[in-house]
């Protein structure tokens, strides 16, 4: 059984995950690519089980069904709303994330990050801040960090194929 392309797709949603997380750690700068990562990591995610479905249809849709009866109540509901809000997101009005913002205080007169220099002038014991934006879904009524939601959901979806692959060897 030749899994290669569904693998390439686990490692196509690390990397979009990974620009995300570079995206997110930026002051400065356009924070519409976030967005594209977001969308291309969903997509990419959604297809490890699309493909599965249809190269392998004979042993995959009841393994699943068996593997998904055995998930942890807080597992099967991430992986529900990471494809539903993948389902938004190529259907609907765009993913259900959302911005927050992120004060963060300017120190010693300056804060840096790779997307630039923010120099802060005033009298002795005046404080300011950045504000950079952090996004959030909300899952079952918990706001999660959408870097850390899709890390937990690519990491469970490594497990499931590395689980369908020692049971389909």
């Amino acid at each position: 059984m030749d899994l290669t392309r569904i693998e390439k797709k686990l490692r196509e949603a690390g990397f979009f995950l990974d620009q995300m997380r570079d995206r997110e750690s930026n002051a400065y700068g356009d924070k519409e690519p976030f967005d594209f990562c977001l969308s291309a990591f969903l997509g990419a995610a959604r297809s490890v089980d699309y493909r599965l479905r249809h190269e392998q249809p004979a042993t995959y849709p009841v393994w699943r069904g068996i593997w998904n009866a055995n998930l942890a109540a807080a597992e099967d509901e991430l992986i529900k709303f990471m494809v539903d809000d993948r389902n938004i997101e190529v259907h609907e009005s765009g993913s259900s994330r959302a911005v927050k913002a992120n004060e963060i205080p300017i120190v010693g007169g300056s804060h840096t990050d790779k997307s630039g220099t923010t120099e802060m002038f005033g009298p002795p014991g005046v404080e300011g801040y950045i504000v950079k934006p952090a996004y959030f879904f909300t899952i079952a009524g918990i706001d999660r960090k959408a870097t850390e939601a899709c890390a937990e959901y690519l990491a469970l979806l490594a497990r499931m194929l590395a689980e369908f692959k020692a049971a389909h060897p």
